[in-house]
């Protein structure tokens, strides 16, 4: 999820329970899997969180984004998710592990406590990486789910250094993605593990409105590369590509869950004005994500390959 400046001044102004009618309807219409029950512990905390944020000044993303998609957590993917997501990894307490969307890092967290692998989280938020690494410092996994800020476009890794590396969503708004990849390759051990969850165009939808709507509203501008210009690229690093699996479905099914479920958790018409507009402005994000997915332009793909570059 791509941090943005706060809503505009014009966007302040507009009647936000138009929005919110037009966003129940869109869950209402479309098809989801079957969603659990709110936890009562966690539906009384989040009504308990938007009770005291301050009512004289903006609601803050994170919050939001936790609410959607779970504590520590800032897109689409709880760590049940990110858990069976990381399994071909095979992680052990001895394999250390990059993720390069680490977000407020629950993902980390999450694999730090289940395998007791050693995680590196690279955030490209400041603000999300300075809370993240307060967040393990408080879960007392400082060390095993470390969290800091990066640059992807200038970013270097230590030469072998990392069993596996996780990117979800971290490439697209990347300008020199054939730079990124390379740093990866060098950055891996002779066997490393390398997947990604990523935002791909499909050419063949044409020139979609959806799509300008969408980029339109991202603070880091999407540069979308097709799947074959992903897979093409790792080939031509020496990564052998074992799958390559289309998960738009996945994806836009987990974000219907998500804000389904906060809507049954937060009273958004208790909110102050501010706090719901804030909110209504990251279901207005969502719903331009879910548009140009429907149209078929944006499309998201898992690609999970190996390495085995010669011993050095």
């Amino acid at each position: 999820m791509a941090e943005r400046a706060g809503a505009s001044a014009s966007r302040s102004k507009r009647k936000p329970l138009p929005l919110l009618a037009r966003l129940r309807a869109w869950l209402s219409e479309a098809p989801a899997k079957p969603m659990p029950a709110p936890s009562v512990p966690r539906q009384a905390r989040i009504r308990k969180e938007a009770a005291q944020e301050p009512a004289s000044i903006p609601l803050s993303r994170m919050t939001v984004a936790q609410w959607l998609w779970g504590d520590g957590f800032i897109m689409p993917g709880d760590a049940d998710f990110v858990l069976e997501l990381v399994k071909p990894f095979g992680l052990t307490p001895a394999m250390s592990m990059l993720d390069l969307s680490a977000g407020l890092g629950g993902p980390a967290r999450a694999i730090a406590q289940a395998f007791g692998t050693y995680v590196t989280g690279l955030e490209r938020s400041e603000e999300r990486a300075k809370r993240g690494m307060e967040m393990s410092v408080a879960a007392d996994l400082a060390k095993r789910a470390a969290i800091a800020h990066y640059d992807p476009e200038t970013v270097e890794l230590r030469k072998n250094g990392f069993d596996c590396i996780l990117g979800r969503g971290a490439l697209h708004t990347v300008v020199d993605k054939e730079r990124l990849l390379r740093v990866l390759h060098v950055g891996l051990k002779q066997k490393g593990q390398l997947l990604l969850n990523e935002f791909t165009s499909d050419p063949s939808a044409g020139e979609r409105p959806e799509m300008a709507a969408w980029v339109a509203r991202e603070s880091y501008p999407p540069r979308l590369w097709t799947v074959s210009q992903y897979t093409d690229c790792l080939s031509g690093l020496g990564f052998d590509i074992r799958v390559i699996e289309d998960v738009s479905n996945l994806y836009r099914s987990m974000i219907v869950a998500g804000w389904a479920r906060m809507l049954q958790e937060v009273d958004l018409r208790a909110m102050s004005r501010k706090h719901r507009i804030t909110v209504l402005d990251e279901a207005e994000l969502w719903m331009h994500r879910i548009a140009a997915l429907e149209s078929g332009a944006l499309r998201v793909f898992k690609i999970y390959a190996l390495l085995n570059k010669p011993a050095r």
